[in-house]
């Protein structure tokens, strides 16, 4: 996958954040394209501002066993200053951080960079969100125009024990779909807008997340797919995720609400950008799924990975070369380890999902003082590893073919694919 820095950030379309591998996907960004191009010219403060929208949105999310974390923006005619991010502040807190300027172009992308600063500034001194909040809010009252102001979630995930704490400010209503009952659950607000007045803001609240639940954060634009922002768009909007979701897991719901922007995109111009995070704690039996799918038995103990990027190969590979010094693996092995991880890795992000940042791979590892067992997984449509030429034939010497799996052959004791060639698994004993 490209660094950050070589993705390309053509007004219109996130890099990261914003998929164009399906047909009618690369219709909808054509479309997108056209609009931006006719409304934005490359040199006009409205393509400005979505490169600048474009740098600050974030290029990976963070990894838990607990949780599956999927992301979408998904770009307007007008560039509404949406910004997000989930941080990781400790082992088991996380961060999550949404909101969207009351204004448009340069505009709302200024507001929204000064909050997102003013944010990040006090989020590691653990203030509670309503703390948080309160500062911000005075230092946007202090140094931004009145008639500029912000919608924004904020919350702290403790997943020691699921513990949402969150201070949400404006009219959109976050849900938590609750997987015991099918149900979905409004988030309370806290106050008008931040930026607003002295005294818009109004508290915060707790709630625990169970297995199965999901926690969904967006902008107000996703209540235009449904008909408005007042209480039809909020009904009409909270019946489809819980439809959804009564059937099938977030990344799907994210793939169903990427079909609807596409649908809503081809019938008209859909002029305000829309936000989405979905975080969804996961159950036992979708343990068991990806367990299984990664080839490994549901009653084997397995520490799951999710990545999207290049930038996560590093932290997801730390886990398991540590898990291996901890059993007693010799230094070599472990340095050789991390070459095979590097390598496969890869092969996933690259070849596997086509650097498609909206596809996971998925690393699942099961380590003991006898044996490390590594498989990983990846969305694509796999290969035959058969047909890999042998790097080291006389033909073959100047071909740039072959060579990481020759290597990953030679550092392991064992390498098997599935029929698919989407998964690998590879075996190191530890014979020393």
């Amino acid at each position: 996958m490209k660094s950050n820095a070589e993705v390309s950030s053509t007004p219109g379309h996130y890099p990261g954040v914003y998929r164009e591998s399906s047909r009618s996907d690369v219709t909808t960004s054509d479309r997108t394209q056209r609009l931006t191009d006719q409304t934005n010219p490359p040199d006009s403060d409205s393509a400005l501002a979505r490169k600048m929208q474009s740098a600050m949105m974030p290029h990976h999310l963070p990894s838990s066993e607990e949780l599956e974390l999927n992301m979408r923006c998904f770009p307007g005619e007008k560039t509404g200053g949406d910004l997000f991010d989930v941080i990781r502040i400790s082992e088991e807190v996380l961060v999550f951080l949404m909101f969207d300027a009351a204004a448009a172009g340069m505009k709302a992308i200024l507001v929204s960079a000064m909050a997102k600063l003013c944010f990040t500034n006090h989020i590691r001194q653990r203030l509670s969100p309503s703390a948080v909040v309160d500062r911000v809010n005075e230092e946007l009252l202090r140094d931004v125009a009145s008639d500029l102001h912000l919608t924004a979630f904020f919350g702290y995930l403790d997943l020691h024990d699921n513990e949402l704490t969150y201070c949400n400010i404006g009219r959109v209503r976050p849900v938590i779909f609750r997987r015991e009952g099918m149900t979905i659950e409004l988030l309370s607000r806290h106050g008008r807008g931040i930026g607003k007045a002295a005294d818009g803001i109004g508290g915060e609240a707790c709630t625990h997340l169970g297995q199965g639940d999901c926690l969904v954060l967006f902008t107000d634009g996703f209540y235009r797919l449904f008909g408005g922002g007042g209480s039809i768009g909020l009904k009409a909007g909270g019946e489809f995720i819980r439809s959804v979701l009564s059937t099938a897991s977030a990344s799907v719901l994210m793939t169903r609400i990427e079909e609807k922007h596409a649908a809503s995109a081809l019938k008209s111009a859909v002029e305000d950008d829309i936000s989405i995070i979905c975080a969804e704690m996961l159950t036992q039996s979708r343990r068991n799924q990806i367990k299984e799918r990664l080839g490994f038995g549901v009653n084997e103990i397995v520490y799951l990975q999710f990545i999207n990027y290049l930038e996560e190969m590093d932290r997801a590979a730390s886990f398991i070369l540590s898990a291996m010094d901890v059993a007693g693996y010799p230094d070599e092995f472990i340095r050789k380890m991390k070459i095979v991880l590097t390598e496969l890795l890869v092969n996933a992000i690259v070849h596997g999902n086509r650097r498609d940042s909206m596809k996971k791979v998925v690393i699942g590892h099961n380590i003991d003082r006898g044996r490390a067992v590594i498989s990983i997984v990846d969305e694509g449509e796999g290969f035959d590893p058969s047909i890999i030429p042998d790097p080291t034939l006389p033909e073959n010497l100047d071909r740039p073919w072959g060579r990481g799996l020759f290597i990953v052959r030679h550092y392991v004791d064992s390498i098997s694919f599935n029929t698919a060639g989407n998964r690998v698994t590879i075996v190191k004993n530890n014979t020393i």
